[in-house]
Formats: structure tokens, sequence, C-alpha cells
């Protein structure tokens, strides 16, 4: 009958322990004081038993845990354990230890990490070491406790134990939630692939798929990596999940990161309010250290709004006070609150100081800050050489504020170098944004070319190239993939003609695609980096790389600067900064040029809507050679380095660029002495759709001697993709689709769908020049950062010598009359611009195609 009883007992107590562990904490509470009602009264009638005791302290400890998560007073939780410790008694220590555990985990709820992990340590000690359940929360929390003390490697071990216990114990919860700690110590060291790796794995042990707290510690990665679009989308729907009952500290932190990621997409205000409904969920639990650096970011959205106008000196006065309160209150916090609190407010303070013009006052701030480890968060280590850059340069102390700068990359630099995907290479600009904007705006008032060149160039090369240099092995991101495929042909087989079912048939498809695309994102994301950071080039490197090769080349490295677009003409005889064309003028005439493109592409046009097309492209494309070609005065070859809308700038097409070789990149990739292309095969590719596809592949492979063609139901995506490493030319003449929205997803169409750029990521392509014959590939979308992606810039990265791509509309004849010559000139050796510059030189009409590609000298 005992037994009977005991069991009831012990599965009660269990439920209400896993109705708590899944935060379900008011049943949990009621249940938890229930079973202590009913224990005692069974007491009471039978006598206390060893069993009785340990059943009825142990859920005494579980309410205790749940008055603190309903009325956030740690009071509240010590006055049930003190009824808990009595019924323990002086002598069995390992329900001594279980009421130990629970007084850490109150302080360590309560912000108090320093005073938590000495009650944790004695229930740890006290613990009977077959009690995997026992260890694994015990190990959890003292993790916890250490990861605020900065001691990582303990806490990792604790980690590593409370996951070892928690399978020992058969619980997919407490798997779930080790591993999704273990990533957290990845993110804290810098390794955001394996961050990403064991929080996507810890998912798969939950059964209602992710909570908030999954989602909160994935999108913290998202933050660092830069994808601040997508961690913010995260950080809301974890909010909304953590809405119950003791979750208020849960959702305050799910609240708080998105109102980081707010500042860095510019929306202060949001960022502002839930940065302050976070503190006052913080402040009312009790935990008042998270309270302060919630405070920090709602500072940190009031300076980044300070920094976009003007405000007076007495509201910038109370925001330094108020920044240095707050500093002084995360001091008293001690190391728990250095990296948080202390030093992000001080740098605040000190950038409010230079706003002011009270440079001795920042410099006085920031002295206060010693130098920061290498583990210290990343953010702050970058904000720190930002505000230290700022401080130099407004003292007219040019050498210290590029040493700043330089620091600040570097941090960047070994940043990224973890990073494998070029998507997640890109993102990370975001965070070198204001650094790079600081370095070229003092260069800028240097009026000096050389120094704003250099400056450019800095910036620039930071997030340059792959992040890798050899694909992954990732079954799962090929099916992914395959899928995604599959999908989107099953919806251009449906067409857009149809109506009702077939329509919402399409649509359903398109959706899953976008979904199966999104989660290759994710996927890819994982992926581990192993390439290096590319060096910048310098003004002094690139006019002696000019003068020793001979070569007349002019190079323009464009920038914006006061919504002027500026150049800085570099060549074997020196330098010179010009201020070419307002940009907003720039981007109408882009895009009139992309109109009239359009047009043309269409053979069936009347005659004289054709010549009033022709005649409005010509004056678009004569506008922009006045504007941003002619003051370069460069009668030879030209080199332009851009960004952004400059990148889709028809340059060969302008009429001084005529015959001669013109060729673009979105930095200066200096290259010497290396051969025209890579030794290989042509490898020629005709996708589906395209009346002159399969004729102009046969012509371009019959001018090479060692071709490989591909056509008909044979040009599939794995095949075009299996020929790659092999190839030293590459001919992909096919429907293309620039994807603005996610622009890894731009693709060419062959036989069983679209090829995506997402599947060229880490192929080496060294060497290799490819020829896209096919409508827009050439485009590109930038990202926050201000970096740029799509298919033609993805090539690039993998180490293209070339891409020869089109920024327009392409019609498909012109095509099959310029590419055959394009290829014979490449064959006979010459170089990729002067290739294209030669190829459309008779055609009547202009031409939107581009070569892309490094600065070959």
């Amino acid at each position: 009958m005992n037994d009977d009883v005991r069991r009831g007992f012990t599965d009660r107590l269990r439920g209400a322990q896993e109705m708590n562990a899944l935060s379900k904490v008011r049943p949990a509470s009621r249940e938890f004081r229930r079973l202590v009602r009913d224990v005692e009264r069974w007491e009471g009638a039978n006598g206390a038993t060893r069993w009785s005791r340990e059943v009825r302290v142990r859920a005494l400890v579980g309410e205790a845990a749940c008055a603190y998560a309903l009325t956030g007073s740690v009071d509240a939780g010590r006055d049930v354990l003190a009824t808990a410790q009595a019924a323990a008694g002086p002598l069995d220590g390992r329900l001594r230890g279980l009421v130990h555990g629970q007084h850490g985990v109150l302080l360590l709820r309560s912000g108090d990490s320093k005073a938590a992990v000495r009650p944790l340590t004695v229930a740890l000690d006290l613990a009977d070491p077959a009690d995997h359940r026992d260890l694994t929360v015990l190990s959890l929390n003292r993790g916890s406790a250490l990861v605020d003390l900065g001691v990582m490697d303990a806490a990792l071990a604790d980690y590593e134990r409370a996951l070892e216990h928690a399978r020992l114990l058969d619980n997919d919860y407490y798997v779930s939630f080790a591993m999704h700690n273990i990533g957290y110590m990845h993110h804290v060291r810098g390794d955001m692939p394996a961050a990403l790796k064991y929080f996507d794995d810890s998912v798969t042990y939950l059964p209602e798929g992710p909570d908030g707290v999954a989602l909160v510690g994935r999108a913290r990665v998202l933050y660092e990596v830069g994808l601040l679009s997508e961690a913010e989308v995260a950080l809301e729907e974890a909010a909304s999940l953590l809405a119950g009952d003791g979750l208020a500290q849960e959702r305050a932190e799910a609240l708080l990161d998105r109102a980081r990621c707010l500042v860095g997409l510019r929306r202060y205000d949001d960022s502002r309010a839930l940065a302050g409904q976070a503190r006052r969920l913080y402040v009312r639990a009790g935990n008042t250290t998270w309270g302060l650096y919630a405070r920090v970011v709602e500072l940190e959205a009031m300076l980044a709004a300070d920094r976009t106008e003007q405000v007076s000196r007495t509201r910038v006065s109370r925001r330094i006070d108020l920044a240095l309160e707050v500093a002084r209150e995360g001091d008293a916090r001690g190391a728990v609150a250095r990296f948080g609190v202390s030093v992000p407010a001080r740098l605040q303070a000190a950038e409010w100081s230079i706003l002011a013009g009270r440079l001795d006052h920042a410099q006085d701030v920031l002295a206060e800050i010693r130098r920061l480890p290498e583990w210290a968060p990343f953010p702050v280590r970058v904000q720190h050489q930002v505000v230290r850059a700022q401080l130099a340069f407004a003292r007219g102390d040019r050498r210290n504020g590029v040493r700043a700068v330089r620091h600040g990359q570097r941090a960047i630099a070994e940043h990224r170098a973890r990073l494998g995907s070029v998507d997640a290479v890109t993102a990370t600009a975001v965070h070198g944004v204001r650094l790079g904007n600081l370095d070229v705006d003092a260069a800028l008032g240097t009026g000096r070319p050389a120094d704003v060149f250099d400056a450019v160039e800095r910036g620039r090369a930071t997030f340059a190239g792959s992040g890798r240099v050899r694909p992954p092995a990732d079954p799962e991101l090929a099916a992914l993939l395959t899928a995604a495929r599959r999908e989107v042909e099953a919806a251009r087989d449906i067409g857009s003609d149809g109506e009702g079912a077939a329509q919402l048939r399409r649509q359903q498809h398109l959706r899953e695609a976008r979904r199966l695309q999104d989660d290759a994102r994710r996927r890819s994301w994982r992926h581990e980096g192993e390439a290096g950071t590319p060096t910048p080039t310098t003004t002094r490197e690139l006019r002696s790389a000019l003068a020793d090769s001979g070569s007349g080349a002019v190079v323009a490295d464009l920038v914006l600067s006061g919504g002027d677009v500026m150049a800085v003409r570099v060549s074997r005889d020196g330098s010179r900064l010009l201020r070419l064309a307002p940009l907003g003028d720039v981007a109408e005439r882009v895009r009139r040029a992309r109109a009239d493109f359009a047009v043309l592409a269409n053979a069936l046009i009347p005659v004289p809507m054709r010549t009033a097309a022709v005649s409005s492209l010509q004056r678009s494309l004569t506008w922009l050679d006045d504007a941003l070609v002619a003051p370069l005065a460069a009668d030879g070859d030209l080199h332009i380095a851009a960004r952004n809308l400059l990148l889709a700038v028809p340059w060969a097409s302008l009429p001084s660029r005529k015959g001669r070789r013109t060729w673009a990149n979105s930095w200066v990739d200096l290259q010497q002495g290396l051969p025209v292309r890579r030794q290989g095969e042509a490898l020629v590719v005709a996708g589906p759709g395209l009346r002159f596809a399969a004729a102009e592949a046969k012509l371009v492979a019959g001018v090479w001697e060692d071709a490989h063609l591909i056509s008909g139901e044979g040009a599939t995506c794995s095949a075009a993709v299996e020929r790659l490493p092999d190839a030293g030319v590459v001919h992909l003449a096919a429907h293309g689709t620039h994807d603005i929205d996610n622009p890894l997803f731009s693709s060419l169409r062959l036989a069983d769908g679209p090829l995506f750029a997402h599947e060229l990521d880490g192929i080496d392509l060294r060497g290799v020049v490819v020829v896209l014959s096919a409508c827009e590939v050439g485009l590109s979308t930038p990202r926050i950062g201000g970096e740029s992606l799509g298919l033609t810039s993805v090539l690039l990265r993998l180490g293209a010598r070339a891409v020869i791509a089109s920024v327009g509309p392409l019609r498909d004849d012109v095509a099959a009359r310029v590419m055959p010559a394009l290829h014979a000139e490449l064959r006979d050796g010459a170089m990729p611009g002067t290739a294209l510059a030669r190829a459309v030189a008779d055609e009547p009409e202009p031409v939107p195609l581009v070569c892309f590609g490094p600065l070959v000298v």
C-alpha cells in the first residue's frame, strides 16, 4: 500500500516539475501546494518517512521557484525555502543541497550571480551522483551564474555536464536546454556557426517545436552575424510565445534583444519603447542588473537618434549625466555588468560629449575604460574603437583615428573569419558601417585623394571575398535547394494566366519554395569559414602597379558624399578627387536606361516605338557619360570601383567607352602578373525557353577547341555545377532572375529548374571567366551594411576572374550575335573587358552587358 502511495506522490511531483520546466508556472504552483498539503496529511496519519519528507521538500523547493516567478519577489521565494530547510532537517545533506540549490537559483534570477555561485556549488557537492535530474538542473544554473561572472571555461564545463546527465535522464527538454546553453557559449566565444548548429539542434528535442527561449538564443547569434531583420522577426515571435505567467524575465530578454536589433534597423523610437518595456519587466521581477542592461539599450536608441539631428547642449548634457549614472550603477554590480552596462554606458557618454564638442571630457570618460580583452563581446569591442576613432578625428589626430579604425576592422575581420557562407559574411558588414563612415568622412575632410581612396578601400576589403574556399558537404542543404527548385518549377508549369484553383495552387507552390529557401539560408549560416580577409589596396600600391605594368589605365573609386557621387581618380601619374554628379540625378538616368532597355528587348515592338526608345536610351547614356566618365579623362582602360546603384550603370554602353576596355567591381581587388584565365575546358550550358539559346551555345562551343556543351534535357543544375571546378571559361545561356528580396536566390533557369546563387557558394572559381547570357543577372541588392549581393557578386566572391553579365533586359538575337564574337576574343587572349568592348562595338543599339571583375594589370 505504501508503495502505491509513494508512486502516486512521486508521479504528481514529477508532473508538477515538468509543468514548471515548460513554463506552466501557475498550474505548477497549485499542484506543488496541493502536494505539500496532501503529503503532510498522509504523514499526520501514518508518520513521516524518508521518501515522504523528500517529496515534501522537493515540492516546497518547486513552490519557492513558482513564488518568485509569479511575484518577482526573492523574499517570497526565501520564505518558502525556510519551510523547506526545516523539513529537510540538519542531517540529510542531499535534501539540504536541494534547498541550497534553489536559493542559488533565486539569487541568480534576481541578478546577483556572484552570490548565487556558492549555494549552487554546495548543492552540487551534496547531490546524489545517481540523481541525474538534480545534477542537470544544478549544473545548468551554476553555468549561467559563471557566464555572468565571465568564467567561461567553467561555465561550458557545467553545461556539458548538464547535457551528459540530461541524456542519462532521457529528458528531451533538459537535453534541449543544455544544448541551447552550449550554443550560447560558442556564441560568446565568437564561433557563430557552431552556436547556430547547437541552437538549431536543441530545437529538435522540443516536441512542440521552437519555444521562446530557443528563438531568443538563436536571434542573438543572428544579431552578431549582422542578420538584423531575421533576428528581429524571430524575437517578435519569441516575445509572443513568452507572454504567459511566470515568464516575465524571459519575455523581457526577447523585448530587449529586439530593441537592440531595431537600433541597427534605424527604428529608434520603437527600440526605445521596447527597451523601456523590458526594463520595467526586469525591475518588477527584482532583477535590477538586467534592468540596467535595458537602460543601456534605451540610451543607445537615444544616441543613435541624436546622431541624425541637431540637439541642444542642454539635452546632450542631461544625457551625458544619465549615461554616466548608469555606468556607475553598473560598476556597483562588479564584473557581472562590466561589458553589458559599465563599458557601453561610458562609450555612450563619451560620444555624446564629442557631439557637444566637449572633447576633453570625452577623453576623460574613455580613460575610465580599461583595455578590453579579446573575449569581450564583439559589438562592444567595435563600439570602443568607433568612439576612439571619432574622438581622434575630432581632435585632428588623424594618425590615432586611423589606428582605431584599423583595430576595429581587425576585430571585425577576425569575427567574420569563422563565417562560412557569403550570406553571413556580407551581413556582418552592418557592424562596420559606422567605422567605415567615420574613416571616409575624416579622409574627405582632408581633401587628399590618397587618404580618401585608402579609407574607402579599408572598409570595403573588410567584407570582401568569400567565407570559405571549398563547398561544404551538406546533403541536407542540397536537398532543401532541390526541393525549392521543384516547387518553383511546379509553379511555372501552372503559369500565371490561369484562374481560381490553378492560381491558388501556384501560390502554394511559391510559398513552399520560399519556405524551403529560407530553411536553406538558415542552414548555410551554420557552415564554418576558412578564407581570410583580403588586404586592402592603397593608392601607393595601385600607382606602383600601374607604373610597373606600363598600364595607362584609369581607376575610378566612387564614393558618396553629401548626396553627390565623388570619385578618386588614380593613374600611374597621380590621383585626384572629383565631385561628379548628384546621386538622385544619376539614379533617375539609370532607371530610365533600364526602362528603355526593357522596351528594346522586345523584338516585336513597332518601329516608331523602337526608334523612340533608342533615342531616349542614348540621351540617358550620354548624360551618364558626361556626368560620370568625361571628368575622369580616361582615354584608355577604365576600371570602376563602386557600390549599390552605381554598379547598375551600363558602363560599357556609354558612348565614350565604345571599343575601350571598361570593367567594374565593388572594391579595388588588385591582381598583378596573373594569367588572363584559368586553364581548363570551356563549359557551355543552354537553358530552356530561349529561342536562340541552343544555337548560341553551339556557336560559342564551336569557338573553343576544348568545349563541353550541355543543352536540352541534359542541361540540369547538377550537371552544370559538377563541371564548374574543371572549367576555365563558363558560358550560361539561360533565362535569368535577380531576386531583390533574397539575392542569393537569384538564378538561371536550366532544364530541371532554377540554378540558385546559393548552390555556387563555396566553389573555387579562381581564374575562371564567366559569361552570363541572361537578363539582369548583373544586378545586385545592397544589404543594410552596404554590401551588395546577387548572382554576379557571388561568382566574384568565389574568385571568378571576370563575370560578363547584363544589368538590363537582353534580347535573345543580340546575345546570339554578340556572344560568339566575345568568346573568339577571349580565345585569342583578349582581356574580358576588351573582348566585350570589341564584341559589341558594331551593334546598332546599345547592349547592357558589363564586365565585372578584379583590377588586373
